[in-house]
């Protein structure tokens, strides 16, 4: 039953699909919230995880999680993610934990994951159990957002109208923050700690620019997110490139298409 599975390229295109189809909302989510600079500052943190995963002998994804969330659930304690003193605290813990992270993988004798991987991540090296933790995060977070679409949309519009409507608001943030923790975790396999932001930001952005509603929105950027990921494993393929960084330029390249193609049409009018 899974013996097509075995195939890498199978296995790294199934990997990406799910990738794309969970970024593809949390990554609109997170621009209407403002929060895009979060998932950067998880994941240049997520390397801490990673030398404290090994220097525990645990696995790193395991390491990884624990660290986002601590760090999601003290910043939610202390400070509003929206303001400009967020901001400043968010880039001193992306540096910091990144800096931590590089010199205790550094320090260590025996080096059992490759830098060049966790900073850029290997989606070709998808193995099955890395495919299996992907699916189910994915599961998980598709079902939450299925369960809490409307208020994260509403609290996206305004927080004071969400809270007027009922809804508690801090704790639907809250709830974000941890889906995104949880979605770094297993993104940085893929896409490593340097480029995650970049798959939730871009082809989100791409699809901004042709949208009239928040549906249109999820769909218009899963479908630039289908395209980049196309794009980038058949550059890598071609040229050598490495998969990660080649998807990221994948995306850039379809933004600057649709900015064009939407100037030359308003030009037409």
């Amino acid at each position: 039953m899974t013996e097509w599975l075995d195939d890498f390229v199978v296995r790294s295109t199934v990997a990406g699909l799910l990738m794309i189809s969970i970024a593809a909302p949390m990554g609109c989510l997170m621009i209407w919230q403002r929060m895009a600079f979060l998932s950067d500052t998880l994941g240049h943190a997520a390397v801490l995880g990673v030398g404290l995963g090994l220097w525990l002998q645990i696995h790193p994804m395991i390491g990884v999680l624990a660290i986002v969330v601590l760090i999601v659930v003290s910043l939610s304690r202390v400070v509003s993610f929206n303001n400009s003193l967020s901001e400043t605290t968010l880039a001193i813990i992306s540096h910091s934990g990144l800096a931590a992270g590089l010199i205790l993988l550094g320090t260590m004798p025996s080096q059992t994951v490759s830098l060049e991987s966790i900073l850029f991540g290997d989606l070709l090296a998808t193995t099955k159990i890395d495919l299996a933790m992907i699916l189910g995060t994915v599961v998980i977070l598709v079902f939450l957002l299925l369960q809490h679409w409307r208020s994260f949309v509403a609290v996206s519009v305004s927080q004071e109208i969400a809270q007027a409507e009922g809804i508690e608001v801090r704790k639907l943030q809250f709830l974000m923050y941890l889906m995104i923790a949880l979605l770094i975790t297993v993104m940085m396999k893929v896409m490593g700690v340097l480029l995650i932001a970049a798959v939730l930001v871009i082809p989100t952005s791409s699809a901004r620019l042709i949208s009239r509603s928040p549906e249109q929105m999820v769909l218009g950027s899963a479908l630039f997110g289908v395209m980049s990921l196309g794009g980038g494993m058949l550059s890598s393929f071609q040229f050598d490139w490495q998969t990660g960084p080649a998807i990221v330029l994948s995306a850039t390249a379809l933004l600057f298409v649709t900015l064009l193609v939407r100037r030359l049409a308003r030009s037409a009018l």
